[in-house]
């Protein structure tokens, strides 16, 4: 640890951050919307500096800072300790395992696109749980994902499936144009959206992630497509008085593109927020909102057979995993 003396600018600040750590491991974001959350209004450069000087001497637990668009490409497996650790872990329970997809008997087909990667804890358990594809991204898409994804969707479409993305990001002009760029680039890879040719584009539609009435139907396939951006909205911001964005983009910096987005958007109201501080001020908002929109998509009755008829297949598998310990002896192989 290194030695600090935060004075009397810093040591307030320091304990702020510290308290809103108790309950998650959080971003630095995520810390300065938590403070802004409980009244506690600093600059974002200030808490970002009393976060990294604090860890560094001391004063916050390092674990509990996170940055969740910086992964290790590869981990350690740490294997087991003996073969009645393996057995115990790993077999005698694994009939609860067995899974069967519900959303191969369902019309649609749902991926939930966000595009703030750090919000991905947020978004991963309830995907997880509902089986649907999340798609978290930090910046602008690549070409190759782009083309991953026109893949994906377009085979789905071609099996007759109702195709439909949830998008979630930010309020501002980067964050919503973001998803018509992915679009606009998806007709070069199979998926042709007539209101992205560039022959047809119009001004009022740079911001519209979905400027048809309906789903859009395609030649020769039974299925459908549709984006829907879920969150976060001028509405959410007016209902829960959500902060501004302490730290914009150079591109939503841009007046010319600032005021497109003030006539066509945000009701002629200079509005920079991001997800982040929906997460913050009213998380248990965000995820009804996350379920909310993927559940609207899914036939219950339909998921009710599946899963009665996953819990009689987890029963079968259960009595054919017949296990006898005595062969492990309680000593260790």
């Amino acid at each position: 640890m290194t030695s600090w003396n935060p004075g009397p600018k810093y040591e307030k600040l320091v304990r702020l951050c510290d308290d809103v750590l108790t309950d998650e491991k959080r971003t630095v974001r995520d810390i300065y919307y938590a403070l802004e959350a409980r009244g506690h209004e600093y600059e974002y450069r200030s808490v970002k500096r009393a976060v990294k000087k604090g860890r560094r001497a001391g004063y916050i637990d390092p674990s509990l800072i996170i940055d969740e668009s910086r992964r290790a490409e590869a981990t350690v497996d740490s294997g087991y300790d003996d073969a009645q650790q393996f057995v115990d872990e790993q077999i005698r329970d694994s009939w609860k395992a067995y899974r069967e997809n519900f959303w191969e008997e369902q019309e649609a087909y749902v991926e939930v696109w966000l595009e703030k990667q750090s919000l991905a804890s947020v978004f991963r358990p309830i995907c997880n749980d509902l089986n649907v594809r999340l798609e978290a991204t930090r910046g602008d898409w690549s070409d190759s994902k782009v083309f991953e994804a026109s893949q994906r969707l377009a085979s789905k479409i071609r099996d007759g499936n109702d195709v439909r993305v949830l998008y979630y990001g930010d309020f501002n002009p980067s964050g919503y144009h973001a998803p018509v760029s992915v679009q606009e680039t998806m007709r070069h890879y199979g998926v042709k959206l007539s209101f992205r040719d560039p022959e047809n584009a119009t001004d009022e539609t740079y911001f519209d992630i979905w400027p048809l009435s309906s789903a859009a139907k395609f030649d020769g396939s039974g299925g459908t497509l549709a984006f829907e951006r879920r969150g976060i909205n001028l509405e959410h911001i007016k209902r829960f008085d959500l902060p501004e964005n302490p730290n914009p983009s150079s591109t939503d910096k841009d007046r010319q593109l600032r005021d497109r987005f003030r006539t066509q958007v945000s009701e002629g109201r200079d509005i920079n927020v991001e997800l982040n501080a929906l997460k913050e001020y009213e998380r248990e908002f965000l995820e009804d909102l996350i379920r909310e929109g993927i559940e609207q998509h899914i036939d219950e009755d339909q998921r009710r057979d599946v899963e009665e008829r996953i819990d009689e297949r987890r029963d079968l598998v259960r009595r054919a995993v017949d296990i006898d310990d005595s062969v492990l002896g309680g000593g260790e192989l």
